[in-house]
């Protein structure tokens, strides 16, 4: 197949939207309703990087929807359409480009977000590159700025099962903990809902401790974080039967739960969203003012010490 085979044939059918206009022009066209903001952004997946080079195209397709919506999970936005870029390689024949686009199409129905367009390229190393739109209530639309000192942090789902995941594949086990690194779940609907609740959010992409850092630098604020309340699967739990394997869990990324800080007198209103939508919430820490000057977020062990970690998180450079 040339590129237009690949687009009409596999990917036409999928944009359907009217922001596509057909796939005719060169851009999607979109109206954002008055009251709201347009949050935009953009993932790129690098094979061999981001996903094993011999991953198959159901498993890509999945990581780079799950990725990219992940982002606007952490902003309280509401998934409207997408753009996908495909950078395909010697190794991408039409067998894998098929399973990418029906599992691609399988997501987009999920999690309700429509294709718009994109764009088809050859690449001597393979990648997807997906940005995706949202909307949000101007007043309402999370960042990673808003964090006081006394404000409660929690996080969603649990930790370290997308770092054991990749291991079991690697390994060609069959787990539960497989499913979080192979097909990401967006907290989509929980960070609709703390929407207007949190002070600041992020999702859990390079490692709790490297993206807990983040809100921290975006805030001007640190935080202490009680390492034995991070939630772990059982699986985790078996791993994680030293501080060393524990801070593994910590630092490795690839979770796409939601880190968020909620102010003292909201506190009481997390229970319920954790009820409503049947979202696993834990509290883990507390923000807290700079510490030394430094905006770090500070993972303490049973004593109440400092963890040592070997790095903090995922770095691509």
């Amino acid at each position: 197949m040339d590129e237009f085979d690949i687009i009409s044939r596999l990917f036409g059918p999928l944009a359907s939207h009217d922001a596509a206009r057909s796939l005719a022009d060169d851009a999607a066209v979109f109206d954002v309703p008055a009251g709201y903001h347009g949050v935009v952004s953009t993932d790129a997946l690098v094979s061999g990087v981001h996903f094993p080079a011999d991953a198959s195209g159901d498993i890509v397709a999945q990581r780079a929807l799950g990725c990219a919506l992940s982002d606007l999970a952490a902003m309280g936005a509401t998934p409207a359409g997408c753009l996908l870029t495909l950078g395909i390689g010697p190794s991408w024949d039409e067998p894998f480009l098929t399973q990418f686009s029906h599992s691609f199409g399988a997501g987009l129905t999920a999690f309700k977000v429509a294709l718009w367009g994109g764009d088809t390229v050859y690449a001597p190393t393979p990648f997807v590159s997906i940005c995706v739109h949202g909307v949000g209530e101007a007043a309402k639309v999370i960042s990673r700025a808003g964090a006081r000192s006394g404000d409660a942090v929690f996080v969603s789902g649990v930790i370290g099962d997308g770092y054991l995941g990749l291991k079991d594949y690697q390994n060609q086990e069959t787990s539960a903990d497989m499913t979080a690194y192979i097909s990401p779940q967006p907290q989509l609907e929980l960070g609709q809902v703390l929407a207007g609740v949190a002070s600041a959010c992020i999702d859990i992409s390079d490692g709790l401790a490297a993206d807990l850092d983040h809100i921290c630098h975006a805030s001007g604020v640190s935080m202490h974080i009680d390492a034995a309340a991070v939630p772990l699967s059982a699986a985790g739990h078996a791993f994680a039967n030293n501080q060393t394997a524990l801070a593994t869990l910590l630092t490795s990324g690839d979770d796409y739960q939601l880190a968020f800080c909620v102010p003292p007198n909201d506190v009481v209103r997390v229970d319920a969203i954790a009820r409503d939508t049947g979202v696993r919430i834990t509290r883990i820490g507390t923000v807290i003012a700079p510490v030394s000057g430094g905006f770090t977020a500070h993972l303490l062990d049973d004593a109440g010490d400092e963890m040592t970690l070997a790095n903090r998180g995922y770095r691509h450079f």
